[in-house]
């Protein structure tokens, strides 16, 4: 194959790549996503870890990012008490935000909207809300309130492929 066409190749290979990262969701396996948020040291080593999954991922300044439910239990409590969060990750796997609660969980993602199912208030600061808005990277966020049936969540049956 002649040089100029190999390197053409390779450019338009590696450009194309580029394109697909940022424009596409998380595509990381859940051992690699396990070793980013442990590395960053997001994951506490005296709880267990119960849970873990890519909810979605939003679309915020015109970057792609991943939100990761996680879910890990106090070891040795009397009573079972879990550590529950909403993280908001950026390209390289590493926390923008973190969300605590309680009862409440991320549904899915619209744009820059992550959808919970239950009133959450961020920093246990009011309003509470359903409707979580992110600016600024992820890292700013606003609350707002949408009623169950107002949701824009597609009916299961109209559903092609699982929300992103």
């Amino acid at each position: 194959m002649p040089r100029h066409l190999l390197v053409t190749l390779t450019f338009l290979v590696a450009a194309t790549s580029m394109t697909a990262a940022q424009n596409q969701p998380l595509t990381a396996s859940r051992e690699s996503l396990f070793r980013a948020l442990a590395a960053g040291k997001v994951l506490n080593p005296d709880r267990q870890l119960v849970h873990m999954s890519h909810t979605c991922s939003l679309r915020v300044d015109k970057q792609v990012l991943p939100v990761i439910d996680v879910q890990e239990l106090v070891k040795g409590a009397v009573t079972p008490r879990g550590v529950n969060r909403i993280l908001i990750l950026d390209s390289t796997m590493k926390v923008v935000r973190a969300i605590e609660y309680t009862t409440e969980r991320p549904l899915f993602c619209q744009e820059n909207r992550l959808y919970v199912w239950g009133d959450l208030a961020i920093g246990n600061r009011g309003p509470e809300g359903n409707v979580l808005t992110f600016t600024n990277g992820g890292r700013d966020a606003t609350v707002t309130h949408v009623e169950a049936n107002d949701l824009p969540a597609p009916r299961s049956r109209d559903r092609k492929q699982p929300p992103q």
